[in-house]
This record gives C-alpha cells, sequence and structure tokens, in this order.
C-alpha cells in the first residue's frame, strides 16, 4: 500500500473508532431542543443534534485515550468549526458537481473488509454490537471522499513538483531512513583458543559451502552447517537496519544486492556468510531492481463517424502509413489528421512501459524501431503508431520518485487546505446563534 493510500485508511480507522463509541456522554445535553438551529451556513441549519453528536465523539475520544479533556466551551468552539467548514464544503462540492459515488464508497469498504480478512455481513454486524450502523459509517465515509476530491481539485493538481525537488528530498530521506536489510546468515564458530589449523579448517569449509549454496538452498545448508543460535530458522536474521548491523556485515553489504550470497568473511568470532534476502532502500545502487522495455511511441488516430465507415477510416490510415514510408512527415500528418490529445504534438505519446495496455504492447511487438505499424483498433479508435527509440529502466527508482512526488503534494496540499478554507469562510454568510 502506498502513503497516500495509509492516510485515508488511518482516516478509517478514526471514523471507526468514533462510531464505535459515539453514545451520550455528558447527560445534560439530552434536556436541550434537538432540533434547535444554532448556526446558518449559506442558508443551511447545523442544529444542536449535530453540535451534541459531535461533543459525544470528542468525549469519546478523550475518554478511550486517557486525555483529559479541556474546557467545555473550547471543545465546543472547535466541533463547532468543524461543523462548519463541513457545510462548506458540502456545498463547495454540491455547486461543483463533486460527488462521492456508490463505487468510489463501495472501493474502499471492500478494501476494509478485505485488509481485516471479513464479511460485509460481518463488517456490519461489527458495527451494530458497537452501538453504530453501517449508514453512519457510510455517511462519513462519503465525507472524506468529498473533502479528498475537493482538495485534489482545487490545491492538488495544481501543483508542480520538479524533479529536482524530489530528488533533493529522496537524499534528504537516504540520510535519516537507514537500509533495511531482510538477511539470512551461517557462522561457522571458531572454538575458544583457535589453533591456526582449527581456524583454516572452518576457512575451508566456508569456502566449500560458499560453492554448495550456488546451488542449494541457503536454508538447507544453514540448517545442517551453520553454529548460529538461528540455524534452526534456516539462519534467519529477519529485517535489520544498517545501524543494527556489524560494521564488518555492512562492508560486506555495500557490495550486494537482492538475492545476492556474500563470500565467506572472518570475524574475531569465526567465519560468516550472509544472504539478502530483501533490501528496503532509497539507494538506487543497492536496491533490488525491476527492469522494463520502454518505447517512446507516436500515433495517429482516426475514428468512425457517421459519413467516416470502419473501412473508410482504415484506408485513409494505410494511405498515411505509405506516406510516411515515402518520406512524408510523421508529425506533420499527425497534426493535420489525428483525433486525439496527442495531435497538438505531432502525435508523441511518450514513454510506454511494458504492461501498461497490452493491446498496444502486441502491436509493438508486431514492428522494429521507425517501422509504422497496420492499423489496429482500440476504445479510442484506430491507430497506426511507430516507436523511435527505446530504452531499459529500473522502475522500482522509478515508483519511489512517484511516491515522493505524491507524498510532497499531500504535504503541501494539507498546508495551503487551511488557506483555502479559511478564504471559503470570508466569502459566505455564517450565523452563530448564541441562545
Amino acid at each position: 500500500m502506498t502513503t497516500s493510500e495509509d492516510k485515508t485508511m488511518n482516516k478509517i480507522k478514526i471514523f471507526l473508532f468514533f462510531i464505535c463509541f459515539g453514545f451520550f456522554i455528558n447527560s445534560s445535553f439530552s434536556f436541550q431542543e434537538l432540533d434547535r438551529i444554532i448556526a446558518i451556513v449559506n442558508k443551511e441549519p447545523i442544529t444542536y443534534r449535530d453540535l451534541e453528536d459531535g461533543l459525544n465523539k470528542a468525549y469519546s475520544f478523550f475518554q478511550q485515550n486517557k486525555i483529559q479533556p479541556p474546557e467545555e466551551s473550547v471543545i465546543e468552539k472547535k466541533v463547532l468549526d468543524e461543523l462548519i467548514e463541513k457545510k462548506l464544503l458540502e456545498n463547495y462540492a454540491a455547486d461543483w458537481n463533486i460527488k462521492a459515488t456508490t463505487e468510489d464508497v463501495d472501493n474502499l469498504v471492500n478494501n476494509i473488509i478485505k485488509s481485516n480478512n471479513i464479511s460485509i455481513e460481518e463488517f456490519k454486524e461489527s458495527l451494530k454490537i458497537q452501538g453504530s450502523s453501517y449508514d453512519e459509517f457510510v455517511a462519513n465515509l462519503k465525507y472524506e471522499i468529498l473533502l479528498k476530491k475537493v482538495k485534489n481539485q482545487e490545491i492538488s493538481s495544481k501543483l508542480n513538483i520538479s524533479d529536482f525537488e524530489v530528488q533533493k528530498h529522496k537524499k534528504k530521506l537516504a540520510k535519516i531512513k537507514p537500509d533495511i536489510y531482510n538477511l539470512s546468515h551461517i557462522l561457522l564458530k571458531f572454538p575458544q583458543d583457535p589453533s591456526a589449523k582449527e581456524k583454516e579448517e572452518k576457512r575451508e569449509l566456508g569456502k566449500k559451502l560458499y560453492q554448495m549454496l550456488q546451488k542449494d538452498e541457503f536454508a538447507k545448508v544453514a540448517y545442517e552447517y551453520s553454529d548460529a543460535p538461528d540455524s534452526n530458522q534456516g539462519g534467519s536474521l529477519g529485517e535489520l537496519s544498517k545501524n543494527e548491523l556489524p560494521e564488518i556485515f555492512i562492508t560486506q553489504l555495500d557490495n550486494l544486492k537482492t538475492g545476492d550470497i556474500s563470500k565467506p568473511f572472518e570475524s574475531g568470532n569465526g567465519v560468516h556468510i550472509i544472504k539478502v534476502n530483501s533490501l528496503q532502500s532509497l539507494n538506487d545502487t543497492n536496491m533490488s531492481r525491476k527492469e522494463v522495455q520502454k518505447y517512446f511511441v507516436r500515433q495517429i488516430v482516426i475514428k468512425t463517424s457517421e459519413i467516416q465507415s470502419e473501412s473508410d477510416v482504415i484506408n485513409k490510415l494505410n494511405r498515411l502509413r505509405e506516406e510516411i514510408r515515402n518520406g512524408g512527415d510523421f508529425e506533420t500528418l499527425a497534426k493535420k489528421y489525428s483525433e486525439d490529445f496527442s495531435s497538438t504534438n505531432g502525435g508523441k505519446i511518450g514513454w510506454f512501459s511494458e504492461g501498461m495496455d497490452q493491446k498496444l504492447e502486441l502491436e509493438l511487438s508486431k514492428i522494429d524501431k521507425n517501422e509504422i505499424s497496420a492499423p489496429f483498433q482500440t476504445n479510442n479508435g484506430w491507430h497506426i503508431i511507430q516507436y523511435t527509440d527505446t530504452k531499459i529502466e529500473d522502475m522500482r527508482s522509478e515508483n519511489i520518485d512517484n511516491q515522493i512526488k505524491m507524498d510532497l503534494i499531500n504535504e503541501r496540499t494539507e498546508l495551503l487546505f487551511e488557506d483555502w478554507i479559511s478564504a471559503l469562510k470570508a466569502e459566505a454568510f455564517i450565523e452563530i446563534r448564541n441562545e
């Protein structure tokens, strides 16, 4: 799961917590008129019942986390501010036709029940047992979806994070976040006060085991030969950061990547062999690589219509294909004839990775560099394509860069959202009724 998805799941857990314990805490509230209007936001009312529900959730949070709550007036003001912000955001979403669809809700609910390995019926029943309801949970979830969509439309989509910023942040993270290694280990322990002959015997055995490990399972060899306490677990050391490892191990690890086995090396304790099972790192030279082929692709797309049949489109694309073969300029023809988003850019759709689109990947496999494909159909119309360059790229590095970019966007979005909602408040009609 990505960082952005983790934050969404954390918010869902908070909702579940609030819902689970949303009982009356302050009994004096029950004597009030629950339908009394306490605030107006752009003609939309906030009732005493809304305030009471918010206060109950707040007090439940303090109680369950054993936190001494602040003065009631402080909590009440904060809850009312949150209700006002919620009303403003819901109004804004309605004005701009931003919606939390049934599909949006279903996807998040399915993620919850899947991650907890329960059925939807069991999930609903657990809410019921805890004094809540599925409808209340969904209502809260819909608001979170709206909030995310509004933030994306008004802030996130307008932010530009440069490659320079990504690399700068990546280097910063590499310094504060050490490499995490999942290691297995074989120790051939020296006896107490070993003789030169005893040491040499262990060294020779280490060389023998290193050869065996080229074809045998590490765990099997470790179980049979290792003198370390972890031999019963196949030599597994589990996950360890660099600062938890002996210096002599770190020296060896600097030259290893995922799946590699070190040559035997020696410490005062004996002869060691280690294997890197997996590695979490922001250091591209050490991380496990995931290499993919990439193609720089351009295309011409023509769509069928009432006046242009399928055979007309295919014939037209074949004529363009022949014209390009005879020296015609692909970009000029794409700008003139192509009917898709890439036409203004001479048909260039940029770098295409293996696995992105099976249909396009199939057609690319049929042609050589600079060759023009035969016409083929997708949901977007009929295409002819050409790739002008190829490269092998490490997608692990690209995925990390994309995640860092998303983290930076989310971080800045949260900072800018406070200003955005304050501006929305300043423009709104808000009346607080202190009765």
